[in-house]
């Protein structure tokens, strides 16, 4: 057998960071809205780490199910399917549907029954937006990453991070009363938590959660932005996306730390270089000598300390000039 025949299946999967604001709160003392996590069970592929809703793309997500008005090209098409995936993952997994018209103005839609129905069968997702004649709503999702599972990892994903802001809330009781429908499903998910980047950051640094470099990453990008109303245009760009919301795929690469460098005398013994690093090997992203994109790592995932100085947009550029 071939050893690329040996490689485990990249399986195409869609996440969801979903940004909720809090009336009230100024963005002096900090952001001014909470972020959906979710605890995963130990039988998961994190671990028990604290990860955005989400799952594997199934067949009834594809586009061509739902829409009318069908996508011009295939990479239209395969963000319109990652966006259907991303919401009924979302709704599968806490509870939470985001659709139009609001699933919570229709009565007569039971979510806790359909959300079940839908973890048995991903096809009931859709039968139940005809029943009730709601559409998810792909619209209020924008690109935010795409992350590729390192090549040495037994179970492999593709998956795109999409990025939603929840409307305001009039008051804190009708948002508390919103968001209080997300709940663990005791299958996949053990808890959920909505949290303050800071928050969240500051509970990873206390050794309190478990996560991951994608999220730790995005996490630290998203604190940079305190506002809620500015988190479509800010977050993530120049490190994940252009302006105008086209990602970068980033395949981490492993590397050992330098012997004697500032990190290796800290305890972090490898890196992860990502595109635009001057050591990261790519036919799709140039770089050149000097260029810094990489995640130092201590131990096993237990501490992080991210180097960059480049800019997404301008990696583009340059590979773009070169084809």
């Amino acid at each position: 057998m071939s050893t690329a025949a040996q490689r485990p299946l990249i399986r195409p999967s869609a996440s969801l960071i979903i940004a909720a604001p809090t009336p009230g709160d100024g963005v002096k003392g900090g952001s001014n809205y909470r972020v959906l996590m979710v605890k995963r069970n130990a039988r998961s592929s994190f671990i028990n780490a604290h990860v955005y809703p989400g799952g594997i793309v199934d067949t009834a997500d594809h586009y061509s199910n739902w829409s009318n008005d069908k996508p011009t090209t295939e990479p239209e098409g395969n963000i319109l399917t990652n966006k259907i995936c991303a919401i009924r993952e979302t709704f599968e997994e806490s509870g939470l549907l985001l659709s139009h018209p609001p699933a919570n103005t229709i009565k007569a839609l039971d979510t806790n029954v359909w959300r079940h129905k839908v973890h048995n069968d991903a096809t009931q997702f859709k039968v139940m937006c005809d029943t009730y004649s709601i559409r998810p709503a792909v619209d209020k999702l924008i690109p935010f990453s795409n992350w590729i599972t390192p090549i040495h990892e037994k179970k492999r994903y593709d998956t795109m991070f999409f990025l939603t802001v929840l409307e305001e809330f009039k008051t804190k009781q009708e948002q508390d009363l919103h968001l209080n429908v997300v709940s663990a499903d005791g299958k996949e998910t053990v808890l959920f938590d909505w949290l303050k980047p800071e928050e969240a950051l500051e509970k990873k640094q206390n050794k309190e959660v478990v996560m991951i470099p994608p999220q730790w990453y995005s996490l630290t990008l998203m604190n940079q932005v305190k506002d809620y109303r500015d988190l479509v245009s800010q977050a993530g760009v120049d490190a994940f996306r252009t302006k105008s919301n086209q990602v970068i795929k980033i395949l981490p690469q492993a590397n050992p730390s330098i012997p004697e460098s500032k990190e290796a005398n800290d305890g972090y013994t490898f890196y992860l270089a990502y595109p635009g690093d001057e050591v990261y090997q790519s036919t799709e992203y140039l770089s050149k000598k000097g260029n810094r994109h990489r995640l130092y790592i201590k131990g096993r995932m237990e501490d992080f300390r991210l180097e960059r100085n480049v800019n997404v947009s301008d990696i583009m550029k340059i590979n773009s000039s070169n084809l």
